[in-house]
């Protein structure tokens, strides 16, 4: 038997979206992100050109900044203002994460619930916002990508990793995000864009990049973006693609402190954790990595975890003891970092839930650092 649908407008006020205002409007898309040389990009829609630092720059919708700033970019009637990121390892920094708020259907791009949960976001001022993939639904579809970028504030950065929906020329020719794999370190955190969507024949490459990133750190804390989860418990399940035997490792011998995915349309956090297979633990969380799973901004969340039919039994059974919260929620993840201490909060919308807004889980990873205790 069919149900009857919901109208909309009814559907929106039993969610309590929007109840928040939208972020303003951006209608060239301005945007800045960190390049991993160093400095910034700015990017734009369309054929305006920009001034910066009060002189102007002839290119049209493409500007690179060698030097980490202060700049003031304006780029038709917009004011950009981008300030460097801070190099003190003992500095405090929050950022937020949101995921997969790709719209259900083809032809808008975000999910109707993007723009409210992501001005939410922005209340907690965050140094930058990270997306965990799923942009839009059609990733051949430009309008959708254009409603896509006119959704983000021109600051603070959005760095983004590529889903499987996001699949197409569109990411790249956008300058969404920097290849297969980058990084940015800003103050105590070092982070690692990882795209799960490579083609198989470019996997090894991409795990060896990624193993030079984190090579490369001397951040206190590594943390490691890609859509797909490691573990899942979701629609998607765990190691969806066969790639966790040879990652896992990679993450284990560098003590990677946290590991966000998307992919499924849940939040799940799971123990910190060493090892894949018989040798997958749960271990202490200053010694083993903590996998969240932050896929809450589309527009249909999955409140049960347990339905992927794909996952090996024996990781299933794995899955089921390692996992420490699984919620349906639409939410947004808040990471605050400060004194050798991370601490992360998943946070309730006023966007998309029936259930009052506020935090349902809380963690915190420890590393070793000289910074006085927070």
């Amino acid at each position: 038997m069919r149900r009857a649908l919901l109208p909309l407008s009814l559907l929106l006020s039993l969610t309590g979206c929007p109840e928040a205002p939208v972020p303003p409007p951006n209608p060239l898309g301005v945007r800045a992100l960190p390049h991993p040389d160093g400095g910034w990009v700015v990017r734009w829609l369309g054929g305006a050109t920009a001034e910066v630092d009060g002189r102007p720059f002839g290119e049209a919708g493409y500007l690179r900044l060698a030097e980490a700033g202060p700049h003031a970019v304006r780029v038709g009637d917009v004011d950009l203002r981008i300030t460097p990121p801070s190099t003190d390892p003992c500095a405090p920094l929050r950022f937020v994460v949101l995921g997969d708020g790709r719209a259900s259907v083809d032809g808008l791009g975000p999910s109707v619930y993007w723009r409210p949960m992501l001005e939410e976001a922005l209340a907690r001022d965050p140094a930058f916002l990270v997306n965990t993939g799923d942009l839009v639904k059609d990733g051949d579809a430009p309008r959708e990508w254009r409603n896509y970028l006119r959704s983000l504030p021109p600051w603070p950065p959005m760095l983004a990793v590529r889903g499987n929906h996001d699949k197409g020329p569109w990411f790249d020719a956008h300058g969404v995000g920097h290849g297969p794999a980058w990084g940015w370190r800003v103050g105590p955190v070092f982070l690692a864009m990882i795209d799960a969507e490579v083609p198989e024949a470019f996997v090894p490459d991409l795990h060896r990049r990624l193993d030079d990133l984190l090579t490369a750190s001397d951040a206190p804390f590594e943390i490691v973006v890609m859509h797909r989860p490691v573990w899942s418990r979701g629609n998607h399940g765990s190691d969806e693609r066969g790639h966790n035997a040879r990652m896992v490792p990679i993450l284990d011998r560098h003590r990677v402190a946290l590991v966000l995915s998307g992919h499924d349309h849940d939040y799940e956090r799971f123990c910190p954790s060493v090892g894949v297979g018989e040798a997958r633990r749960c271990v202490d969380a200053a010694e083993g990595t903590t996998y969240v799973v932050t896929g809450g901004a589309a527009t249909f969340t999955v409140p049960v975890p347990g339905l992927a039919r794909d996952v090996d039994p024996a990781v299933a059974d794995a899955d089921d003891a390692a996992s420490r919260v699984f919620s349906g929620a639409h939410h947004y993840v808040e990471i605050e970092v400060q004194g050798g201490v991370l601490r992360g909060r998943a946070v309730r919308t006023r966007a998309g839930n029936v259930l009052p807004p506020g935090p349902f889980d809380t963690f915190e990873i420890t590393r070793e650092t000289s910074c006085p205790p927070s």
